[in-house]
């Protein structure tokens, strides 16, 4: 798999509106770029025959071809693209079909944009785990990857949970990055790390609230003030 930067994304949509919002969201974030738009499962295998992407985005109801049928046919082709399935079918039998085709999410339409961006963002942190995991790994490496045991060390040696989404190699990358990096911004930093404002800022935030963290706010003479995390004692 090809783990470069941007993550290339093709939107496979029968709605025009759904198709374009998508489209609109693939390009507002960080480290993502559109690799292709098509509208039915015909069309996706068209696509691959001349094309490449690292992710689909793909309903599962469209005409012609459904999108686990032509998921189907890609795996069989030999074809490893990660894919976001989106449907209205709530039936568990198809989430359990997805999963063993090898969805990484699946989202019940209707569903939020908030939703979809944090599909997004959390599959740009499943690469970064898949990036730092070596031909020859060990045990924590893995654990990581499948993520297993999300907890990490407290100041004192103890033992905590990290909130729901955390993970703790992606908090170690944040913390050690910004203390080489003076005061920066949740959005100076996420592009330095390659992953979005919001993430950036989710971790910045849970690294002050412990203390390891420092908030200052760099006011301008428009607009609202900059905030500025910083290691503590570092100026």
């Amino acid at each position: 798999m090809d783990l470069q930067l941007p993550v290339r994304v093709l939107i496979a949509e029968d709605d025009p509106m759904v198709c374009s919002l998508h489209v609109q969201a693939v390009r507002q974030l960080s480290g993502f770029a559109v690799a292709g738009t098509v509208s039915d499962g015909f069309e996706l295998l068209e696509f691959f025959k001349r094309n490449t992407a690292d992710l689909i985005v793909m309903d599962i109801f469209m005409p012609r071809l459904s999108g686990l049928e032509a998921l189907k046919r890609l795996r069989s082709r030999g074809n490893t693209s990660d894919v976001i399935l989106v449907s209205a079918g709530k039936k568990a039998d198809l989430v359990s079909r997805a999963r063993t085709l090898g969805a990484f999410d699946y989202m019940i339409k209707p569903y939020s944009l908030q939703r979809f961006r944090a599909s997004l963002e959390n599959y740009m942190e499943h690469r970064m785990r898949l990036r730092a995991v070596r031909d020859e790994t060990t045990q924590e490496e893995v654990d990581a990857f499948f993520e297993i045991g999300h907890r990490s060390s407290g100041p004192a040696g103890e033992e905590e949970v990290l909130p729901k989404g955390f993970q703790k190699e992606t908090l170690a990358l944040v913390a050690g990055t910004l203390g080489e990096s003076g005061s920066p911004t949740a959005l100076e930093l996420g592009d330095r790390l390659s992953i979005s404002r919001s993430t950036a800022r989710r971790y910045l935030e849970y690294l002050a609230e412990k203390g390891l963290a420092e908030i200052s706010f760099e006011y301008r003479t428009s607009g609202r003030p900059l905030k500025r995390y910083t290691t503590p004692g570092k100026k």
